[in-house]
């Protein structure tokens, strides 16, 4: 592909599997051809939707753009197909391009479109940390469906105000929007400082602030928050004794009578952002689903020790970016110019290389020791009693 863009862009063309075109315009825009992928997405019609959607893959993250003088010519038709309307659109945007930001605020205001549309509309914005946006924030925030998207947003910006103005609305929020705007917050010190603030005056209960995020306020605020919050990682906890202990308190009995509503809200509120199970949760972690659930000592080593074996496909990486934005996360895929990043809360994030100012791979895996010394009896009794569920849980116990 470096070698022959265009050839490499004609075998893609010729074929019949649309992914392998995605991806060759993926990579050769990787590789600085992006004037080739633009010709190539105007040649071949029968992939043009697979060539825009890998040329929008390969510009993500990307700070350093500025839109080649073939694609005004190429958007002027694609714009005009339903089919390529939308990608061209969004690669509009990535380019920086006013009257595509223009276009995504306008689908913000618009509330006849639908919610994806300006869900999405507001991601394209704030991953390119439009300013139109911000004063957008505070009346999406009290539109539910736009809400958790909103929310997202402001961690794309540094805005102190607005900071305050979401801890206001946070009490009004349920226990998935808190989560994110926890999740959101913990992104700057300018945020952290004010969770901090909330946490030191009791307006936000400890109890709301899940380890992995914890620990990241710990890095956006330094010893500031480990004042308000205590030791976060040095957890002296005797893990022979405390299994011992744990075994008697999960008897069969008590797991009889375990409460699995409860249970899979302890398992969404502290393990869910990075564990799935039956489909539902997050990356970060494995999918627990087809683990060794029923064991009882399996499931209480991993979580009285989970630095014990850490897969480097689960390695912690915690990355600052140039404009004072930190994320923790582990590595998808890495290239020379970009990386991606499975982040607690989203999908997925790109990052490009040369706006990292600070990286580390932690040593220990973002599952804390003592996840357990948080819950009382019961709590511990309703999570492991869901953990050992058979099916998924629809809200009456099924053990």
């Amino acid at each position: 592909m470096p070698a022959q863009p265009d050839r490499a862009l004609e075998v893609a063309a010729t074929g019949s599997i649309p992914m392998v075109a995605e991806f060759t315009a993926r990579r050769l825009v990787d590789d600085d051809n992006l004037n080739s992928v633009i010709a190539a997405v105007q040649q071949y019609p029968q992939h043009q939707s697979a060539f825009l959607s890998g040329l929008l893959q390969g510009l993500e993250g990307r700070s350093d753009l500025v839109a080649p003088s073939e694609w005004k010519a190429a958007y002027q038709t694609l714009s005009k197909n339903p089919n390529t309307a939308d990608l061209a659109l969004a690669i509009s945007q990535q380019f920086g391009d006013s009257e595509a930001a223009a276009h995504y605020l306008a689908t913000i205001k618009d509330s006849g479109a639908s919610a994806g549309q300006r869900n999405q509309a507001i991601k394209s914005l704030a991953d390119k940390k439009r300013q139109e946006l911000l004063p957008e924030l505070p009346g999406l925030w009290e539109i539910p469906e736009l809400r958790l998207e909103a929310v997202q947003a402001l961690a794309a910006y540094d805005n102190r105000r607005l900071g305050q103005q979401l801890l206001e609305l946070y009490p009004e929020f349920n226990e998935e929007e808190k989560l994110v705007v926890i999740q959101s917050l913990a992104s700057r010190p300018v945020y952290g400082n004010l969770v901090t603030a909330a946490l030191r005056d009791g307006s936000i209960p400890k109890s709301d602030i899940p380890a992995y995020a914890a620990r990241q306020l710990r890095r956006v605020v330094g010893n500031g928050f480990v004042e308000v919050w205590g030791p976060i990682d040095e957890l002296s906890i005797d893990k022979e004794n405390e299994l011992v202990r744990l075994r008697a308190i999960l008897s069969p009995e008590s797991l009889g009578k375990a409460n699995i509503t409860h249970g899979k809200e302890l398992f969404t509120r502290s393990c869910g952002a990075c564990h799935q199970m039956y489909g539902e949760g997050g990356l970060l972690g494995p999918d627990l689903t087809g683990a060794n659930r029923e064991n009882l000592d399996y499931l209480l080593s991993n979580i009285l020790d989970p630095n014990g074996d850490i897969q480097d496909d689960y390695k912690m990486e915690i990355i600052t970016t140039r404009d004072g934005r930190t994320y923790t996360g582990n590595i998808s895929s890495e290239t020379e110019r970009q990386l991606v990043l499975r982040v607690v809360g989203q999908d997925q994030v790109t990052i490009n290389i040369s706006d990292i100012q600070s990286r580390e791979t932690a040593e220990k895996s973002m599952m804390p020791e003592g996840l357990l010394q948080t819950m009382t009896d019961g709590d511990i009794v309703d999570l492991i009693g869901y953990l050992q569920t058979r099916e998924r849980h629809t809200g009456l116990s099924i053990r």
